[in-house]
């Protein structure tokens, strides 16, 4: 286990000073050595409430296990918030989310946008305060997959975590936001822009306005917990709708990309 500290403390360089002597904690994990062996392989599981919500991982992926778990109960658990599956980023104090599915490219997007200077909110949650209609930072890692450890990695100023080759979800290591977006971890920002991602290799750039009522319906689709959230969900989701305008962006150069989001960032605010 002392790798697993190891690859903890490179993932989670700030928090080791700004994270002290927290009185209360949401969720509370433990990593404990598998009680089998299976192919010979020593085997890691995660615990958490009494109970052991995945099949034991390979111990040299406790990190894995540890993201994708902790991300899975936070999913289960924190319906004080309507959560949704997106990247988000800011300027200033207004918020681009960039909702998508599984392979949609959004982990990319949002870290080469943090990198390009955004602040740097959340990859896996958009976390919706719905009395305020604010977005909530949650500073986790970003998961980076297979082509994605590359293509983030040859880009200036990035720092990323180990790569484990041959995972559940194929080769993955983990980008770590920089501090001054830690430092802002209790700031949140007003929805101004929500893009609905596709990475297509080779694609040409395409961009098309979505109107609102579409877009309620695509954050919805697009959330963890909106269906058991019911009303207070809809009406978070309306609210987004009617203060941040929605895109559908198809695209295969992650440059374009952020060129086209920029543009419609300035136009929108």
């Amino acid at each position: 286990m002392a790798a697993f500290h190891r690859q903890l403390d490179l993932v989670y360089p700030h928090q080791l000073d700004g994270c002290r002597d927290i009185p209360f904690a949401d969720i509370r994990v433990s990593l404990t050595p598998g009680t089998r062996l299976r192919l010979w392989r020593r085997q890691i599981c995660l615990w958490s409430e009494s109970q052991t919500p995945f099949e034991p991982y390979p111990l040299n992926s406790a990190l894995p296990l540890f993201e994708w778990g902790t991300n899975w109960i936070i999913a289960q658990r924190l319906n004080a918030y309507l959560l949704l599956h997106a990247g988000v980023v800011a300027r200033g104090e207004q918020a681009l989310i960039l909702p998508a599915q599984p392979g949609s490219g959004k982990s990319t997007l949002t870290c080469a946008l943090h990198l390009a200077g955004w602040r740097f909110l959340s990859d896996e949650f958009g976390v919706i305060d719905m009395e305020r209609g604010l977005v909530l930072p949650m500073l986790k890692p970003a998961a980076l997959k297979n082509a994605s450890i590359q293509v983030i990695g040859a880009r200036p100023n990035a720092v990323l975590g180990p790569t484990f080759p041959g995972t559940r979800k194929g080769d993955v290591a983990h980008f770590v936001p920089d501090r001054a977006s830690f430092e802002a971890r209790r700031t949140g920002a007003q929805p101004r822009l929500v893009v609905f991602p596709h990475f297509v290799a080779g694609a040409s750039l395409r961009c098309v306005a979505i109107p609102p009522a579409e877009a309620v319906m695509r954050i919805g689709v697009n959330s963890f917990n909106y269906q058991t959230l019911g009303p207070l969900g809809f009406e978070a989701a309306v609210r987004i709708a009617r203060s941040a305008q929605a895109f559908d962006l198809t695209y295969g150069s992650l440059d374009e990309a952020m060129n086209c989001i920029d543009s419609l960032f300035n136009q929108a605010a």
